[in-house]
C-alpha cells in the first residue's frame, strides 16, 4: 500500500510542476535555442541560409566597434550596479533598523518607481538633464552657470546615472527582504558585548546580508548590460551600448544571424561576470568560515 501511495504523490507533484515546466520550455528554452540556431546560419539578400557557419561570431570578435561597445557596456553596467548597491543597501539597513513600525511604508516609497513604466522613468531623466531641463534651470537660478549646459545629457555619465536610479529599488528590495529577517536580539547581543553600531554592522550584519547585496548587484548589472532604451534616450552617440547594436542588427540591418551572435555574446559575457562574482562570494564565505 505504501509504494502505490508514494507513486501517486510523485505523479501528483510532477503534474503540479507541469505548467511551470511547459512555461519555461516554451518561453525561455525554446526562444534561446532558436537564437542559437540563427547565430550559426548565414544571412542572405532574400532570407537566411541555414548552412552552419562561424562567420557571425568571427565578425563579433574581429569588430573593434563591437568590442569597444562591449567594454563600455561592461563599465557602465558595473558602475551603475556598484552605485545602486552603495546607495540602496545602507538605505535598506537604515529603514529596517531605525524606522520601526513605519519601515513598511518607508520601503514602499523606495519601490514605488517599479510601478511606473521603465520608459517613462528614463524619459523623465531626459527632462531633468536636458539643456532646458530642471537641473540646468536650478543651477542657473543659484548662479552656478550663466547659460544652459549640454554636458549633463547624451553621455556615458548620463546613462550611468539613469541606470543607477533604475537599479536602486531592485537592490533595496533584495537587501530589505533579508535584513528584515535578522532577529533584533543580534543587535542587542552585540551592544551588550560593547560593539559600536558600526562594528555591529561590519562584523554581524554585513556577513549575513552580503549575499542579498550581491544578488541585487547582479540583477542591476544584467538589466543595465543589455539595455538599449536608456542609451537611445539619454546616451547619444558617446553613450551607445551593445544592446543598441543588437537591436539595430535585428531591425534596421535585418541581419538576424548576426544579431543572434551579438545577443549570445552579450549573454556569455554576462554569465562570465556573474559566475566570477558568485565564485568570489563563495570563496569569501569559505575563508571567513575557516577563520571563524
Amino acid at each position: 500500500m505504501g509504494r502505490p501511495t508514494e507513486k501517486l504523490r510523485g505523479a501528483a507533484r510532477y503534474l503540479l510542476a507541469l505548467p511551470a515546466i511547459v512555461w519555461v520550455g516554451l518561453l525561455v528554452i525554446a526562444p534561446n535555442l532558436v537564437l542559437v540556431l540563427y547565430s550559426f546560419w548565414k544571412n542572405e539578400l532574400f532570407g537566411v541560409n541555414k548552412t552552419f557557419t562561424l562567420e557571425n561570431y568571427e565578425k563579433v570578435v574581429q569588430s573593434d566597434a563591437v568590442l569597444t561597445l562591449m567594454w563600455r557596456s561592461l563599465l557602465i553596467a558595473g558602475g551603475a550596479a556598484t552605485l545602486a548597491t552603495l546607495i540602496a543597501f545602507p538605505l535598506a539597513y537604515v529603514v529596517v533598523r531605525y524606522f520601526g513600525r513605519f519601515k513598511f511604508y518607508a520601503a514602499l516609497l523606495v519601490i514605488v518607481p517599479l510601478w511606473v513604466s521603465f520608459l517613462m522613468r528614463v524619459y523623465s531623466w531626459k527632462i531633468i538633464l536636458g539643456e532646458n531641463g530642471i537641473l540646468n534651470g536650478f543651477l542657473q537660478s543659484i548662479g552656478v552657470i550663466s547659460h544652459p549646459s549640454t554636458v549633463f545629457l547624451y553621455s556615458p555619465w548620463a546613462v550611468a546615472v539613469v541606470m543607477t536610479y533604475v537599479g536602486i529599488p531592485y537592490v533595496f528590495l533584495s537587501s530589505y527582504t533579508l535584513l528584515d529577517r535578522i532577529p533584533p536580539n543580534l543587535f542587542e547581543a552585540a551592544a551588550d558585548c560593547g560593539a559600536s553600531p558600526l562594528r555591529t554592522f561590519r562584523t554581524v550584519i554585513w556577513p549575513i546580508a552580503r549575499p542579498a547585496a550581491v544578488i541585487g548587484f547582479m540583477l542591476v548589472f544584467v538589466i543595465v548590460f543589455g539595455d538599449y532604451v536608456s542609451p537611445t534616450l539619454v546616451g547619444g552617440l558617446s553613450g551607445t551600448m551593445v544592446g543598441s547594436v543588437v537591436l539595430q542588427a535585428f531591425g534596421a540591418l535585418n541581419n538576424w544571424p548576426y544579431g543572434a551572435a551579438l545577443a549570445l555574446s552579450t549573454v556569455v559575457m554576462t554569465l562570465v561576470v556573474l559566475g566570477l562574482l558568485s565564485l568570489l562570494l563563495r570563496k569569501r564565505i569559505v575563508l571567513e568560515g575557516e577563520t571563524a
